[in-house]
Order: structure tokens, then C-alpha cells, then sequence
């Protein structure tokens, strides 16, 4: 993907997609995966060490997060073209959330595109311990 800017643009899905994926993964309805397969994925997730700025920037420290980032870097104008992180949010009561943020075409610095995720994930955390 990175030996051509435009590459990436083929290689693309939208948030609402990314989140079904992730339900579709931690239900594993169907046994799509083994048990050993599964348990293994989500214990990466979880483990993810990318993307502490962003879906994890301004969670509480203990908040279990399984995620996976994506970043395609910047192009010579400085465009960003995805900064994106989704994952499942466990809440401190056992529930859980999925979330998925994709920041693209952005002419943010890294940091405020993190901010961005890192915000938003504030709001979503706040919602459902509300709730």
C-alpha cells in the first residue's frame, strides 16, 4: 500500500462496516473461528500497543480496550489520507461498547486526529456509563 498514495483508495471500508465486523467477530457467531483462534485474536486486540492516543487517549487508564489502528501516513502536502481506530470498549460494569473512527482526507496533524478519536471515544464511554 505505501509504494503508491493512490493504492489506498482501493483498499477501503466505512465505519458502519468496520463495527458489523467487529460484532460479527465477538459474537463469533457460527464458530466462524476456533475457540483457540478467537481467543487468541482478542487477546492481540486487546494487547494492541498503537493507537494509545486515540480510542484509549482519554479513557480511564483501566479500561480494557480490544482495537486495531490503521494509518497511511502523510503524502508530500501533508494530507493524511486514514487515521482510524475501531474496537470493543468494556465498560467497568461488564458491557461493552464497539466503536469505530476513521479521520481521512484530513489536513490535521497526527496529534489533533488522535484528539479527534480520543474525544469522540470520551463521549461514547460517558453515554453508555450513563446509561
Amino acid at each position: 500500500m505505501q509504494s503508491n498514495w493512490i493504492n489506498q483508495y482501493d483498499n477501503w471500508t466505512t465505519a458502519k462496516a468496520a463495527k458489523q465486523l467487529l460484532r460479527l467477530f465477538h459474537s463469533n457467531a457460527n464458530k466462524l473461528l476456533s475457540k483457540d483462534s478467537y481467543d487468541f485474536l482478542l487477546q492481540t486486540l486487546k494487547d494492541t500497543q498503537t493507537g494509545q492516543k486515540s480510542i484509549r487517549g482519554q479513557l480511564p487508564t483501566e479500561t480494557i480496550i480490544a482495537h486495531k489502528t490503521g494509518h497511511s501516513g502523510k503524502n508530500n502536502t501533508g494530507l493524511t489520507g486514514a487515521l482510524n481506530d475501531i474496537g470493543i470498549v468494556y465498560m467497568p460494569d461488564g458491557s461493552y461498547f464497539y466503536l469505530s473512527v476513521f479521520v481521512s482526507n484530513s489536513m490535521e496533524s497526527t496529534e489533533e486526529s488522535q484528539v479527534i478519536i480520543a474525544e469522540i471515544a470520551s463521549l461514547a464511554y460517558d453515554y453508555f456509563r450513563a446509561k
